[in-house]
């Protein structure tokens, strides 16, 4: 009889991906000492995880990608690019032990592109003194690892992104979801908020909704990201309600953009202004009936409203 393969969801931030990194060289090569590099913003030379293995020393640099899909999935190959791929393996060669093994693990799907980058690279390398080698781990390598090292699974999973079932997946989205309404587009008058931010905050929510990745409003950095938009809710009346707040977000938005175009809505000393008092009434409405519809939803999870 074959083996049963379960499937994983890439892991949330970086630093989750960063740990699984260090799992697997403990388990994949039985590198005892496998250690985390250094921390964030300080020079790592290509590698964020190393330890030595019996074919000598071991690197990896950790690529989690922010690019998803509709579905909330990385898309294949994502960003990383021959020259990415030139870049990370230059800086590897500064690393302060000599490396046998480089290895770029990405949350991305196996890609035949990014294989043929690495293959480029150890056709660059084949001459070395060093004998030195690179590989790459898609997100269907580290699948088959989780599947493949049980005590690798069980530790990840349960230990560090702390997800056990389908109730703790349905609260990490819906905790992101959360979050991407606590902004004061949702919050005070409409005429107190800018239309530039205000567009920008629906599409912002918009996004966290259906894909799960949250930005900030000011850097425009990725702050948190979970593993799917709405449509992957476990819980029917939860995916059905954040359907409905999905549904409202458009329609707000639809409204304020045919306002703009129409010039019913105007920009008054920086601020919205809506001359047609039956509007801005309609508006009101449907952003409240939005974050009526979340906090029932986040009710039924065990959530505080928002």
């Amino acid at each position: 009889m074959g083996t049963i393969s379960q499937f994983f969801q890439p892991p949330l931030y970086w630093q989750q991906f960063e740990e699984l990194a260090v799992g697997m060289l403990r388990e994949v090569y039985d590198v005892m000492d496998a250690q985390a590099y250094g921390r964030p913003g300080q020079a790592q030379n290509g590698v964020d995880v190393y330890g030595k293995s019996r074919f000598g020393i071991v690197g990896i640099q950790c690529k989690r990608l922010s690019d998803l899909d509709e579905n909330g999935n990385p898309y294949p190959g994502g960003p990383i690019s021959r020259k990415f791929r030139r870049d990370a393996a230059a800086d590897s060669l500064a690393f302060k032990l000599k490396l046998k093994i480089w290895i770029l693990a990405t949350t991305a799907r196996r890609d035949t592109r990014v294989q043929g980058y690495v293959d480029e690279l150890n056709e660059e390398w084949e001459n070395d003194k060093d004998s030195r080698r690179a590989i790459v781990w898609s997100w269907d390598e580290c699948i088959s690892y989780l599947n493949s090292f049980p005590p690798l699974q069980r530790w990840y999973y349960q230990d560090v992104v702390q997800v056990r079932g389908e109730k703790d997946l349905d609260e990490v989205i819906l905790r992101t979801i959360a979050m991407a309404f606590a902004r004061p587009a949702f919050e005070v008058p409409l005429h107190c908020e800018t239309p530039d931010e205000f567009m920008q905050a629906l599409k912002d929510t918009q996004k966290a909704v259906r894909t799960g990745e949250l930005v900030d409003r000011e850097s425009r950095q990725v702050i948190r990201k979970a593993v799917g938009g709405y449509r992957e809710v476990n819980d029917d009346a939860c995916r059905a309600g954040l359907g409905r707040v999905d549904k409202y977000l458009r329609q707000i938005r639809s409204q304020l953009e045919q306002g703009l175009k129409n010039k019913i809505i105007r920009r008054a000393n920086g601020f919205l202004d809506i001359a047609d008092p039956a509007l801005a009434r309609d508006l009101n409405e449907v952003r409240s009936r939005c974050i009526q519809d979340l906090n029932d939803v986040l009710r039924r999870a065990g959530i505080p409203p928002i």
